[in-house]
């Protein structure tokens, strides 16, 4: 029988979060020991974790079946309360919880975009009593929302480390066939990732249309797009993208693969957050197909360009991307070093 009375429950709901917690996780459990942390999904991604934690060959301690994902973030946010409010109640009563937010302080200061997340994450900040910064400007973020500074540490990011831990590893058959289809047509690679709420319909439309345009008009490169489990981009796939013949479509990644297609890439496009951090690390130019990013050290680095979904804009930016080359000689580690997973285990041994 699962003992939840421990000291450190991990708490992930979607991929990326999966990504930036496990680093966590195992370095808990080198400083804390396995019988005193818990794994917990919060059922938000249920099956598309499943996914990748077979990637990582780890098993949940603990799955929240009674969450389901609605089309109201309301009801979703209510939702997750009543049921993590149960679980804390049930299982520490007595003594409190403390609560540490990973990947805090990040900001557009536009509650709409991205949309939920600005939101949770300035929820998520009023409640938390210890505060793990990505950089410096998260830390300043925070200071500025009235948090006390010595309760936040600057870390770097968790994701980082799985970044460039996955780096390291021998490419995949999956990685290499792509890498190597490019090849024999001659082309470079451009990763593309599209799932945001923000561009749904007709944003998606203005920006995949002006994709076409843009490659139907450089054929020397060959644009690499994994499905993504929402949705939100198929029907401009199926209306622009598809009829490319330097389109390259995938089913969804795993973390290695795509890893490895990011450090093959000549640029990439994309509405995602982590993979703006992953790519500042390793200087691929980035075209952000957002109107904000909380991500403000990519854009200090002019290793990304905001695009917004207006064509002229966009077209500028991808000219930009096409002519700035792979920088190999790229020395900035904005997110940090890859040693974030072990300061946060270390704080919380001293807070503890």
């Amino acid at each position: 029988m699962l003992n939840l009375k421990r000291k450190i429950w991990i708490i992930i709901g979607t991929r990326p979060e999966l990504i930036k917690q496990l680093q966590v996780y195992y370095e808990c459990i080198k400083k804390f020991g396995k019988k005193n942390i818990v794994l917990i999904n919060s059922g938000q991604h249920k099956r598309f974790l499943d996914f990748y934690i077979k990637e990582n060959k780890i098993k949940f301690d603990l799955v929240i079946n009674n969450l389901q994902s609605t089309p109201s973030l309301i009801k979703n946010i209510k939702k997750s309360i009543e049921v993590f409010y149960s679980l804390v109640k049930k299982y520490v009563p007595k003594n409190g919880t403390c609560v540490a937010h990973n990947e805090a302080g990040l900001r557009t200061f536009d509650k709409n975009n991205p949309y939920p997340e600005e939101l949770n994450r300035k929820l998520i900040s009023s409640v938390s009593d210890i505060h793990f910064s990505p950089t410096i400007l998260n830390k300043k973020n925070l200071i500025n929302e009235g948090i006390d500074k010595k309760k936040i540490f600057v870390v770097g990011n968790p994701g980082i480390d799985s970044f460039f831990s996955f780096l390291k590893k021998r490419s995949n058959q999956e990685a290499e066939k792509i890498i190597n289809y490019a090849a024999t047509k001659s082309k470079k690679i451009v990763f593309l990732t599209a799932h945001r709420r923000e561009a749904k319909g007709l944003n998606i439309d203005k920006w995949f249309k002006t994709l076409k345009f843009f490659f139907d008009n450089n054929k020397d490169f060959l644009l690499v797009c994994p499905e993504h489990p929402n949705k939100f981009a198929l029907h401009g796939i199926k209306k622009y993208l598809s009829k490319l013949d330097n389109f390259y479509l995938t089913k969804p990644l795993n973390y290695l693969t795509a890893c490895k297609i990011i450090q093959n890439s000549s640029f990439v496009i994309t509405d995602s957050g982590g993979i703006q951090e992953e790519c500042a690390s390793i200087g691929v130019p980035l075209v952000i197909c957002r109107k904000e990013t909380e991500r403000q050290e990519v854009i200090k680095l002019k290793i990304g360009m905001l695009t917004g979904f207006e064509k002229s804009k966009l077209l500028k930016v991808l000219n930009w991307a096409k002519k700035k080359k792979l920088n190999k000689k790229w020395r900035h580690k904005p997110y940090g070093e890859g040693k974030a997973a072990n300061k946060i285990a270390k704080i919380l041994i001293n807070y503890f």
